[in-house]
């Protein structure tokens, strides 16, 4: 079974660039993640990429929340996707030297 950070990947490359490929994005599972680009916010506004108006627990402030299929203007991947093993890049689909160049 795949773990979290193989779902990610394989997700990235399916669709493209997003924030599940971006450089400025930690997961905090494989769907949702935050954004290390900007300065941290109130919490309120850390859920607010999400569609969410309040949370039943306070996530507290830092870094914006957005879903894995986001895309932004910052949007960067300079990972070296070749450094990885043969047999990772062929189950995630990264058979490519570019992931902006994925056949959908």
């Amino acid at each position: 079974m795949a773990d979290r950070q193989e779902n990610i990947d394989a997700f990235y490359w399916a669709v493209g660039p997003c924030c599940a490929g971006c450089d400025w994005w930690g997961s905090i599972n494989s769907s949702v993640g935050e954004c290390t680009k900007s300065a941290p916010v109130a919490a309120g506004d850390r859920i607010a990429m999400l569609g969410m108006e309040r949370a039943s627990i306070d996530p507290g402030a830092g870094h914006i929340l957005t879903t894995r299929n986001h895309r932004c203007g910052d949007f960067r991947d300079t990972f070296d996707w070749s450094s990885l093993p043969l047999p990772y890049r062929k189950r995630i689909g990264a058979l490519t030297k570019d992931p902006h160049h994925v056949d959908r």
